[in-house]
């Protein structure tokens, strides 16, 4: 049996794998099925992400299909039109929302998601090294330490962040792009640009420093014995990357810079780097399941890079410094203090450590698969499950047992979806209206205008709409509502559209007439949205005719 067992597995090494990665996803998530539900306070991510995807779930269950990508939202985040999706994608949550449609219970849907993140982790990571060493067991070992190492372990199941967990996903997909440009085979540059627009499509402020690191990582390419033809080509292929990219994302990029430029000076917490860097040791050694580190486990794949440095080809001792490079980013050691005003967007330097934990898989399980032979590597392979999954259950038990610490709160899993509707982080409000954020919430035209004699009679949200039903003793030609004007609003009083603008805090205005008065606050996209969506739209079947013909001309 045993025997049998062995030679399926070396008969099929890929559905091994496959399988396996089910296995430790399931087992991931599997503490969680048990008890309450656990739901973070309000101003952390779980509970900032969970409330962006509760949105597109609502307008799902509703019918509105056309509506699962809001621009405004009008069911949560205040239900005043605060355009969330704007400025930050929804596009790769989107089946969580399916999920929730499927499944019934949002919790439940949470869970699954989860564990359809680490798999999809696991399997990105296991299919670029495979692409890479053309070995199964490094391919295997890599996507153990990259799935389950430290910090991969906290945004997944400690911060819940969304943007962070689907980061681990295309960071592999990217990085081969890259390598194949920079040293192999330059015709699969547009693996890059789909690498890369998952990350943005994932979490920009991510997608920033990863970019800047795979960059970097194209430098490679000078550490090859190549004629300046080839390298002016490797060279072209990257610029052609990156025009692809802008098409693939245009949908999304070019509204942001809209409204960016529109709003000038968002609301979004802005840290100081020197501030946010942990001590060198800390990254390593840390006394708190869940923090910004790569962990013993990433100790022990630098001590062996380190050993196996040597004996590594040219672009993997690149890789290595790379690897240094990204972990001291993050350190104390970079002398932060210079950048903190210029560089404050990337707002902690711990988004540095995405990429040490790829390239500390990536590198650590080739020394190791040269380090060791026969039985020790089902032993290493084994260890690391074994370590990765108690370490994902003792965070769960430290969350349950210390849920103060840990800012979450123990909920039904019935209570949980109503939980997620309530949020308080409004990061892409204008700094100049932050102030007015209490007002907003109360969505009543009489305290934004407390002189006027007007009376709110009804107040209501649509889908892409926010509807008030006012009564007037007299016609005002401005009339102050608790809505923020980003470009694409739109306001309809009795039917007909009127041009009221907005105050010096962004607030939208309108004129109004004596008497009964329907106002509706619209959202309609502008033309850079729809140009942009077309562009996009081009770009992506541009990308499949390409590759096509190129499927074509192969055969």
């Amino acid at each position: 049996m045993i025997s049998k067992i062995k030679s399926t597995i070396n008969r099929y090494p890929n559905l091994f794998s496959l399988l396996l990665f089910v296995l430790l996803s399931f087992l991931l998530v599997l503490p969680y099925l048990h008890g309450p539900a656990y739901q973070h306070m309000p101003g952390w991510d779980g509970r900032f992400h969970i409330s962006r995807v509760a949105e597109s779930y609502l307008n799902l269950k509703a019918g509105h299909i056309t509506q699962i990508n809001p621009s405004i939202m009008t069911k949560t985040f205040g239900s005043f039109g605060y355009p969330q999706n704007i400025f930050y994608p929804i596009f790769v949550m989107l089946p969580e929302a399916f999920l929730q449609l499927i499944i019934g219970n949002a919790y439940g849907a949470y869970l699954v998601f989860v564990g359809l993140i680490f798999f999809l982790t696991f399997a990105s990571m296991y299919v670029c090294t495979l692409n890479l060493s053309s070995n199964h067991y490094t391919a295997l070992l890599s996507s153990i330490l990259y799935g389950l190492g430290h910090f991969t372990l906290t945004i997944n199941l400690f911060y819940r962040s969304f943007g962070g967990s689907f980061a681990f996903i295309f960071i592999p997909i990217a990085f081969y792009g890259i390598y194949q440009i920079a040293i192999a085979d330059y015709r699969k540059w547009w693996i890059l640009s789909l690498g890369v627009t998952g990350l943005i499509f994932s979490d920009l402020p991510d997608a920033s420093v990863s970019l800047l690191l795979l960059l970097l990582s194209f430098l490679v390419t000078f550490t090859e014995s190549e004629s300046i033809q080839t390298k002016a080509k490797r060279f072209l292929r990257l610029v052609y990357a990156g025009i692809l990219t802008i098409g693939l994302t245009a949908f999304f990029l070019f509204p942001l810079i809209q409204n960016l430029l529109f709003v000038k000076n968002i609301a979004v917490t802005k840290l100081m780097l020197s501030k946010t860097a942990y001590p060198l040791i800390n990254l390593f050694i840390t006394d708190k399941l869940a923090s910004y580190s790569l962990g013993i486990s990433g100790l022990i794949l630098v001590v062996c890079i380190a050993i196996y440095w040597q004996k590594f080809k040219v672009p993997y001792k690149y890789f290595s410094v790379m690897l240094i490079i990204s972990i001291l980013m993050a350190s104390t050691v970079f002398p932060w203090t210079p950048f903190d005003k210029y560089l404050s967007f990337i707002q902690f330097v711990g988004r540095f450590l995405y990429f040490a934990t790829f390239l500390a898989a990536l590198l650590g399980a080739s020394a190791i698969t040269e380090l060791v032979h026969g039985m020790q590597k089902k032993i290493i392979i084994s260890l690391f499950c074994v370590i990765g999954i108690l370490a994902g259950t003792s965070l769960n038990f430290n969350i349950k047992h210390s849920q103060v610490n840990n800012s979450v709160y123990e909920t039904s899993w019935r209570d949980f979806q109503k939980s997620t509707l309530n949020n308080n982080v409004y990061d892409y409000l204008p700094s100049k209206s932050v102030g007015l954020k209490d007002k907003l919430l109360k969505h009543d035209i009489n305290v934004m205008n407390p002189k006027k004699q007007i009376k709110q009679l009804k107040w209501s949200t649509g889908y892409n709409v926010i509807h008030y039903q006012i009564k007037a003793q007299y016609a005002y030609e401005k009339l102050i509502l608790p809505n923020i004007y980003y470009p694409g609003f739109a306001t309809y009083v009795n039917g007909t559209k009127v041009d009221g603008g907005y105050t010096k805090q962004n607030l939208i205005t309108t004129p109004i007439k004596k008497g009964i008065n329907q106002i509706d606050v619209r959202y309609i996209k502008t033309p850079v949205q729809l140009f942009s969506i077309w562009l996009s739209v081009l770009s992506w079947i541009g990308l499949l005719i390409f590759n096509l013909l190129s499927l074509k001309r192969k055969k």
